[in-house]
């Protein structure tokens, strides 16, 4: 099977950087589509036995911040001989990340690795390890630095 479409999940670190540049190498040489996809969820304050999510205008702002980021990350990739689309959507990335890459009928996903460890993983937890466990496409973990 020849890949067509890779989708590269970026939350535009240092280490999502790194792996949009290397699947943008990867599709120009297999002559593929690069789709950079950006899941953001909105905060929910936690209060002893309730939850608040943020007002509309904070919202509306964050989503703002995060069309903005994924346009400059568009721009930052394009003109690389590699046809790049942006992708965003609300939620979490855990879950819509798999669900994207089978709707644009991606043959592989693109996520680059903090490499914590420890307690910082426990509570934060691992986006990458998530997708490689859960999605239907395979997964390519890229740590900052990789060739």
């Amino acid at each position: 099977m020849t890949i067509q479409t890779i989708l590269v999940a970026t939350d535009f670190s240092e280490q999502a950087l790194a792996a949009a540049d290397w699947a943008l190498s990867l599709a120009s040489a297999l002559g593929a589509r690069v789709i950079v996809a950006h899941v953001f969820d909105l905060p929910i304050i936690g209060f002893l036995d309730a939850s608040l999510l943020v007002d509309s205008k904070t919202a509306s702002r964050i989503s703002d911040e995060a069309r903005a980021a994924l346009e400059a990350e568009v721009a930052r990739v394009r003109g690389r001989g590699v046809d790049v689309d942006g992708l965003l959507r609300q939620g979490d990335a855990r879950d819509l990340i798999p669900q994207l890459a089978t709707m644009e009928g991606a043959g592989l996903v693109v996520v680059g690795s903090h490499g914590r460890r420890g307690l910082a993983r426990a509570l934060i937890g691992s986006v990458a390890e998530s997708l490689v466990r859960s999605s239907s496409v395979p997964v390519a973990v890229i740590r900052r630095g990789a060739p």
